[in-house]
């Protein structure tokens, strides 16, 4: 019983590395299979809390302020996907982590899959939500988007202008969320330089669509059959361009916010991880 008790952790951490300074937060037992939590674009690892506190009850759950995210404090801003994965790997030496899976949302689910693309052999498995980074016939970001980026001071501008209009008040509830949408840029820095503020042959060169033909890993791709047409038909061209993988579009609006959608979530991240536990444990079972 006392092995039993220290077994099991419930603790938020930092750790320094060479690129800065990585927080997460992890639950669970130690002893058993680890899951890695990538969150999305917009997004902190909070946004795994709820998901962890089902999982956690049979898997070793870390859940990661991507570099530049969150509390987690990057000594340079990241400017590739390839920092985010070289970031990743070095948490996982130095936690002396083995044989995990993947589980990302979003930019996470790019950042997940990139990492399995270079280092194969360190992972047993990836869940991805609405994955992003597959091809540029993909591409859902706006133009006017990364041109409001690109000029610091219109952007101010356009931003104070949405803050004065949305102050006189009746009428003025779509400026409202006008500007709360555009606040989240305010908020993530680090998402802005990734999508939206690198040059396209940057972003082209780290795009997956032509290296997922090594991809040899079970994949089990979630997708919210609410969600917008582009984001649907990206998960799809993962799941046609992945031999290994499973595709599931369920009926949820969000997959990772409603309680009820993150259980729906668990459930499915929970028997895609058993099967496959399964065959791992009877694969080591005839070698032995």
């Amino acid at each position: 019983m006392p092995y039993c008790l220290a077994a099991m952790v419930d603790r938020s951490s930092r750790i320094k590395l060479s690129a800065g300074q990585i927080f997460w937060h992890e639950a669970g037992d130690s002893r058993r299979p680890v899951l890695i939590f990538l969150h999305g674009s917009w997004h902190d690892r909070t946004q795994w809390d709820g998901a962890i506190n089902l999982l956690s009850k049979n898997f070793h759950c870390l859940a990661l302020d991507l570099l530049g995210f969150g509390n987690s404090i990057a000594v340079q801003a990241p400017n590739s996907i390839e920092m985010e994965v070289d970031c990743l790997q070095e948490f996982i030496t130095a936690l002396k982590l083995r044989q995990i899976y993947l589980i990302g949302h979003s930019l996470g689910a790019w950042i997940a899959v990139s990492y399995a693309l270079k280092y194969p052999k360190l992972v047993k498995g990836i869940v991805t939500i609405s994955p992003e980074g597959f091809s540029v016939a993909n591409w859902q970001y706006q133009f006017t988007t990364r041109w409001l980026l690109s000029q610091p001071s219109m952007f101010r501008l356009w931003l104070n202008s949405l803050q004065v209009i949305a102050s006189i008040g009746d009428g003025v509830e779509p400026l409202t969320k006008s500007l709360a949408y555009w606040g989240f840029f305010k908020r993530f820095p680090t998402t802005c330089k990734l999508l939206f503020q690198r040059s396209d042959r940057d972003i082209r060169r780290e795009l997956v669509a032509d290296r997922l033909a090594q991809f040899k890993l079970p994949l089990l791709i979630l997708q919210s059959d609410r969600a917008e047409r582009q984001t649907i038909e990206q998960s799809q061209s993962y799941a046609r361009s992945v031999r290994t993988s499973e595709y599931k579009l369920i009926k949820e609006p969000a997959l990772t916010s409603p309680p009820e959608s993150i259980r729906q979530m668990a459930v499915e991240i929970q028997d895609f991880l058993d099967r496959l536990q399964l065959h791992i444990d009877r694969e080591e079972l005839e070698t032995w």
